[in-house]
């Protein structure tokens, strides 16, 4: 939008719509806006190109352990319901996974083009928002005694997974003593 206001600017310069003199005030303002643009621009780039980094990260943690699940219920380490439900949790965070890392890397692929119209810019700022806010999963780990007869141990899942299992295992513990 910025640039198709500077080439505006600079038909009416050419033209002789306005004096120079304005054109100098009015290019210095679009200048100085297109610059700002552009590290924006930049910035957010570069956020995203991590985020890209972190899902990949997720995705790995993630399909470890979907592995050591697999891996554990064909050895018969694992309660068939247990690992129903592990592995629909496992499936259902890989596959948001996945589709978040394929949003952003369009969005990455659009914002690097520089071909945005204002649908995308709105789905830009919409990944943005959701980046900043806190990611929550709520991954349930083995207890500690299907952990200690596992032959394999499981991958170690990022450290805010860890303390939201060791939360829910808490809980589901705490049900099981007041049964």
């Amino acid at each position: 939008m910025a640039k198709k206001k500077k080439q505006a600017l600079d038909t009416l310069l050419d033209t002789g719509r306005i004096s120079q003199s304005t054109y100098d005030s009015f290019s210095k303002e679009m200048d100085e806006a297109i610059a700002e643009i552009e590290r924006q621009r930049s910035a957010l780039l570069e956020k995203m190109s991590s985020k890209m980094k972190e899902l990949e990260g997720q995705i790995k943690t993630l399909e470890m352990l979907f592995a050591n699940y697999e891996i554990q219920h064909v050895a018969g380490e694992v309660e068939e319901e247990i690992y129903q439900r592990e592995i629909g949790l496992l499936s259902t965070g890989l596959e948001a996974t996945r589709h978040e890392l394929d949003a952003v890397n369009e969005a990455v692929n659009q914002l690097s083009s520089g071909n945005l119209n204002a649908e995308q810019e709105i789905e830009v700022q919409a990944v943005e928002e959701q980046k900043s806010q806190p990611e929550v999963r709520f991954l349930e780990q083995p207890n500690s005694a299907e952990r200690e007869e596992s032959a394999e141990p499981p991958a170690e899942p990022r450290e805010e997974t860890v303390q939201g299992a060791e939360e829910s295992a808490k809980a589901e513990n705490e049900e099981k003593q007041e049964a």
